[in-house]
């Protein structure tokens, strides 16, 4: 018999509560700052749901879904993050294998073969062309012996220490290759113009050149060997007046990507 006295008080206690409520509303608005503490029991009851539901979230991700516990479920997530890395690995080995594959078959290929060196560093400005790899005097490299890939010519040693060495691209402007235009044999020099292609220089009016020629090098400069491809022509141009034609080359090698060199002496 008490506690139904105790239930029909606390009723009729939440009664009045929402009648104040619905009275004061209908009067112009409802001024909470009058009712603050009635607010509070409710803010506590929707707290603690809240709450309540986060934590049966949790349980649900953690147990539930996963089917083990945090922990484990932590573990998992590691073991995945480490394979990918492996993964990442394995990919970029078999990209070098591949790329200094096509390096040592150089080597039977030419008497001049020296060493074969990775590339650890560009020069960060635009003013010079030039290519830091990791071979030096200790591996017999020496000033101006000629940088190349399995695709072409990539430039000549200008700097050399012990363990590391300074390539000159020849895209840069203080670069220059004795040149030939392969199916016509016209000669020229092959200059840099430092925004990465070059120009083949003192070829006259009347030879005949072509868009797509191939260029290699011609052997007349006593630094490149003979018959190296350098590029191809992807615009030539004639001038009334001038006694050589305008050519633009370029390098069949991707200066920006390359990773490995081979190195030939002179």
């Amino acid at each position: 018999m008490f506690l139904k006295k105790k239930f029909f008080i606390f009723i009729t206690f939440i009664l009045l509560i929402f009648a104040a409520l619905t009275y004061q509303t209908m009067r112009g608005g409802f001024n909470a700052s009058g009712f603050a503490f009635l607010n509070y029991p409710f803010k506590i009851i929707g707290q603690g749901i809240s709450t309540t539901i986060r934590g049966i979230k949790n349980f649900y991700m953690d147990y539930i879904l996963f089917g083990c516990n945090a922990d484990e479920h932590r573990r998992l997530n590691e073991r995945i993050k480490k394979v990918e890395q492996e993964k990442n690995q394995c990919i970029e080995a078999k990209h070098e294998n591949e790329r200094l594959r096509t390096l040592l078959e150089l080597k039977p290929q030419r008497t001049d073969y020296i060493t074969s060196a990775d590339v650890f560093a560009r020069d960060p400005t635009n003013w010079f062309h030039i290519l830091w790899i990791n071979k030096g005097k200790a591996d017999r490299v020496a000033k101006d012996m000629v940088a190349v890939t399995s695709l072409g010519v990539v430039g000549r040693i200008y700097r050399v220490f012990n363990d590391s060495a300074a390539i000159l691209l020849i895209t840069d402007v203080n670069s220059s290759v004795a040149a030939r235009i392969q199916s016509s044999r016209a000669e020229g020099i092959l200059e840099g113009s430092g925004n990465g292609k070059c120009y083949l220089r003192y070829v006259s009016q009347d030879a005949e050149v072509e868009v797509d020629d191939v260029v290699i090098t011609s052997g007349l400069d006593g630094i490149y060997p003979e018959g190296l491809e350098i590029g191809h022509v992807t615009d030539t141009g004639k001038k009334d007046g001038e006694f050589f034609q305008v050519i633009e080359v370029e390098p069949v090698e991707n200066f920006k990507t390359m990773e490995e060199v081979a190195i030939l002496r002179r």
